[in-house]
């Protein structure tokens, strides 16, 4: 007979990670905003990644370029991947994903998404 309960706590043990937060009881400004928050998990998961995010170091990117022009949804999803690869250190990731930048980016210029120096400046941006 199919044991649901042990199936969800397998699946939970497998693919999360549990962790421990000490918050002392006599702290009333974290213990507010802790009765606040309607999913503690989200919220705390939300304050790693905006610190990750705001003190990434990157390994490849050229950060002293900015991109200063919008850009396609297509492109921004390859972007955001791209920076997670960068910031993982992850090199064989990053160097596909730059060049699949530099050809989205040759696309969308053929196509008036993007002006040429825009894609050029993608291309000095998240450079092979």
């Amino acid at each position: 007979m199919f044991d649901q309960q042990k199936y969800i706590n397998e699946f939970v043990k497998s693919n999360y990670k549990d962790i421990k937060v000490r918050i002392r009881k006599d702290d009333r400004l974290l213990m507010h905003k802790i009765s606040e928050v309607d999913n503690v998990n989200k919220y705390i998961s939300n304050l790693i990644l905006e610190d990750v995010y705001r003190n990434r170091k990157y390994h490849f990117i050229n950060n002293d370029i900015e991109i200063d022009f919008e850009v396609s949804k297509t492109m921004q999803d390859l972007i955001d991947q791209a920076e997670v690869a960068d910031i993982l250190d992850d090199y064989g990731l990053y160097m596909n994903l730059a060049d699949a930048i530099d050809s989205q980016g040759k696309k969308e210029t053929t196509h008036h998404i993007i002006r040429e120096s825009e894609w050029k400046k993608l291309t000095r941006r998240y450079c092979l």
